[in-house]
Parts: C-alpha cells; structure tokens; sequence
C-alpha cells in the first residue's frame, strides 16, 4: 500500500509538468490581483511621524482612537519610534522596510478603499494600509529557496529555476494564491507580490530533455503615494532552462543570460495572520487586532464612545435592507 500511495503521489505531482511539456506555454492569474501601497521605510517612519500633507500619524490616529475605547494609550507611536526595536531608524539602510508586512496585507487582507472614522478619528485609505502593514509583518508563511545574506557560501543560483517554475503553477496557474518574491538575489530584500505570469518554451536543437523557458512575471508595484487605490503593477522578464527526465518531469533547471544575475532570491506565501512571539520584534506588539479590525471593517461610521456602538438611525435602516430616503 505505501509504496502504491508513493506512486500516485509521483504521478500526480508530475502529471502537470507532463501536459506543460506538450503544450509550450503556461499563464496564471490571481484576481482579484493584490493592492499596492508604500513599503514604509524604517528611514523616514511615515507610520509614527506623517509625511507631508498627511498629519497626525496612522499610528497617532490608532492611539488616540484605542485610548477613545479604553482609556488607555497602547503605545504605539512609542514602541515604533524607539529603534532599539528595530523599526523606525534615522539611520536604516535605504532600502530597509516593512515590504514584507504590506506584501502579506496585500494578498490576504481587503484593499482599504475608502475612508472610516471611528470615534469622531478619521481613518483615511492610506492610514489603514500602514496599519495591516504593521500587522502582518509576521505571517504563518510556505517559504522556499534561501535568503542570500551576502556570506561567503550564499547561493545566489538559489532559488533555481525549476523549484520556481512548480511555485508559479501550483499556486498562480492553479488560482490558489498569489505569491511573495525577493526580486533580488543579492543582500538587500525587495518583497513584492507576484499575481500573474506568462510562459512559454521550445525543446533544444540537440536535446529535447532541455526545455528553454521564457517567463513575464507581473509583481505588485509599491512606487505608490500612501493613499494610491487600485495595482499598480510592473513586469520582469526571465530566462531559464529546465532539464527533463526520460518521463518528461522536471528534475533539474539553470538560469540563462541576465537571469543568471537578475532573479528572484526566495519567494514566500503567506497563508494567515500570526501572533507576534513574546519578546519579539517582528511587529509592532501594542497593536490589538480586535481594535485594528474594527478600524479596517465595517460600516464607514462607528461611534463606541460610552461603552457601545452608537448607531445612527440611517444606519439601522440601512442594515434592514431599506433605503432611508424612502422612509424619512
């Protein structure tokens, strides 16, 4: 029975390859496609200090709106701007951030496309995304390849071609998930959320085990204004080999040309939300996801001041299916 159990499980993993072989092409979408948004640089913390024409803070208007529900200050404002917990630092490298925080957001949160006010605070689009941002920097996640620190030994071949290949149809051909890539295989880490790709192949002139790839992937752009709604997106092209056995299952494949420089360094998925272990940086702990959830949902207006939702009657109405005009 096992060694049946292991021969259905080789064949349905290869079967998918065996048919892409024979076909020459593969595409996959995931809609609707994730948001962009800013990376929100640790350098100039646009989360705790504003950025012009935008004031007070995402992270001020959280505050003062969780102090409004419980009297008390969470803090913040205060634990983000303190860089020993390696969020917000005036001297960050530039390109250090909470990318992979808005990559997550991105693919499993709502796009924040409207402004709320909660409490008598207004919660504009841009204050939300911060917000989700923060709140999932640290995510339940399937990672694959290995991060190049920049030491000797790091394998900036990895991720190969043919581990990513498989990734780009098991979760985008298939419309299981959009997927998170490190878009450079050096030290530095740009996260951005894959959603869409274009493939296409032909056999080599001597070797038809030798498929030679071409692949347009579409990653989500996050060169945004704060308050940008829709996905803005831009397009890499990459080219690769993959090698086949005699079944025509992929075993094996190498980068080519620019691509041999120019590729993904690890892709990620992100599948839900964690919480943040204690003693732990990943994210900013004074958030409550209950408080960030009534921020984020709902109706465009909620008043809890007094211990409980204050409801306007228009409100009511309108969650009876009724349309206030032709009552009142």
């Amino acid at each position: 029975m096992k060694k049946l159990a292991l021969i259905i499980a080789i064949l349905i993993a290869s079967a998918p390859m065996l048919l892409l072989a024979n076909d020459g092409s593969a595409r996959g979408e995931i809609k609707p496609a994730p948001w962009s948004g800013d990376w929100w640089s640790r350098k100039k913390g646009f989360m705790i200090k504003g950025w012009p024409g935008h004031s007070p803070s995402p992270f001020e208007r959280y505050d003062a709106y969780v102090q409004s529900r419980t009297g008390k200050n969470p803090g913040t404002v205060a634990w983000e701007g303190n860089v020993r917990n390696a969020h917000y630092n005036p001297n960050a490298e530039s390109w250090e951030g909470h990318c992979n925080g808005w990559s997550a957001a991105a693919i499993l949160t709502a796009e924040p496309n409207r402004n709320r006010v909660r409490n008598g605070i207004e919660f504009k689009t841009a204050d939300q995304k911060a917000i989700l941002s923060e709140i999932y920097m640290n995510t339940y996640c399937n990672f694959y390849g290995n991060r190049n620190w920049g030491k000797p030994g790091d394998n900036r071949d990895d991720i190969y071609p043919d581990e990513f290949h498989r990734l780009l149809i098991n979760y985008i051909a298939s419309g299981k998930s959009a997927v998170v890539c490190d878009i450079e295989s050096d030290r530095m880490v740009w996260n951005y959320p894959l959603y869409k790709f274009e493939s296409t192949w032909t056999t080599g002139w001597f070797d038809d085990k030798k498929l030679k790839v071409t692949t347009t992937c579409y990653f989500v752009d996050d060169n945004v204004k704060p308050d940008f709604i829709g996905c803005k997106w831009f397009s890499v092209k990459y080219t690769y080999n993959l090698i086949l056995d005699q079944n025509n299952a992929i075993v094996s494949g190498e980068w080519t040309g620019e691509s041999r420089k120019n590729h993904p360094d690890f892709v990620w998925v992100p599948t839900k939300d964690a919480p943040n272990p204690a003693n732990s940086n990943l994210e900013n702990p004074c958030f409550d996801p209950r408080m960030v959830k009534e921020i984020c949902e709902g109706p465009d207006n909620r008043d809890f001041r007094g211990g409980s939702e204050v409801r306007s009657p228009d409100a009511v109405v309108m969650e009876a299916g009724l349309n206030p005009a032709d009552i009142f």
